[in-house]
């Protein structure tokens, strides 16, 4: 994929900081891509930060729509707008703080809203910014991170509040899609399974072995392999690609 046209020149990787948003930020910065990552903990970065001059951070709370103004909203809507967004930020908080496992009975409303905040208003927020400038444009690549618990419901190990979320960030894709096709925009979203990042880690590590023996593929994936899937979103291949999403799993889901 080394000699790839990618449709822009910078890319905005929200939730860029861990996991799956470094994976995406190697693959555009060994492009010769401007990547700049956006998170609440920026740590995680700092090897790559240095190794990569193309490379920077921005720290802010995705939960924070103040702080998305005061820090993101000036770059989403001046004339250095980034040509790419990767709407990448996500949290799944499974536990009570006294171990319990959350149900749609047990979860209260502050947490489910923290989530929700998260997971899904941001990315609509972020989108809604940045649009005004890619239609000025007429051109521009939105590129949303959503789950394989968007088709799945999560088979008891994704949270009622995550689920949700990543389900909605599918229909936010194609109504965007939709609307913004008309002004050169391509919207589209992946929906990873289960990809070895932290995220993961906070079931006992007998759960992950287990789901990798019953994938097809027989192992987790990697953010290498989602970060491969965007690449191509953001290239000239998938110039007639939008409103769709591609599945990362392994073979785990099959529409």
């Amino acid at each position: 994929m080394n000699g790839l046209e990618i449709r822009g020149k910078s890319v905005l990787i929200t939730g860029g900081c861990g996991g799956i948003g470094l994976g995406v930020a190697a693959e555009f910065a060994n492009r010769g891509l401007s990547v700049l990552l956006a998170d609440r903990d920026i740590s995680g970065a700092a090897a790559l930060c240095s190794a990569n001059p193309n490379v920077r951070c921005i720290e802010v709370d995705l939960g924070n729509f103040s702080a998305i103004d005061a820090v993101l909203k000036p770059l989403l809507t001046g004339n250095d707008a980034p040509d790419i967004l990767v709407n990448g930020v996500g949290i799944s908080p499974k536990y009570s703080p006294t171990g319990e496992r959350w149900t749609a009975w047990t979860m209260p409303l502050d947490h489910w809203q923290d989530v929700l905040r998260v997971d899904l208003d941001s990315i609509f927020y972020t989108s809604s910014l940045i649009l005004p400038k890619m239609i000025e444009r007429h051109a521009g690549r939105i590129i949303n991170i959503a789950s394989l618990v968007s088709r799945t419901s999560g088979g008891g190990v994704a949270p009622i509040h995550y689920v949700t979320a990543k389900t909605a960030v599918l229909g936010l894709t194609r109504v965007t899609a939709q609307e913004a096709g008309r002004y050169g925009i391509t919207v589209n979203a992946v929906s990873p399974g289960r990809i070895d990042t932290p995220m993961i880690r906070d079931v006992p590590d007998k759960v992950n072995q287990s789901i990798a023996r019953n994938i097809p593929l027989q192992r987790l994936g990697t953010p290498k392999d989602v970060a491969g899937a965007i690449v191509f979103l953001a290239s000239e291949l998938a110039d007639y690609l939008t409103g769709v999403v591609i599945d990362i799993n392994g073979g785990m889901y099959m529409a």
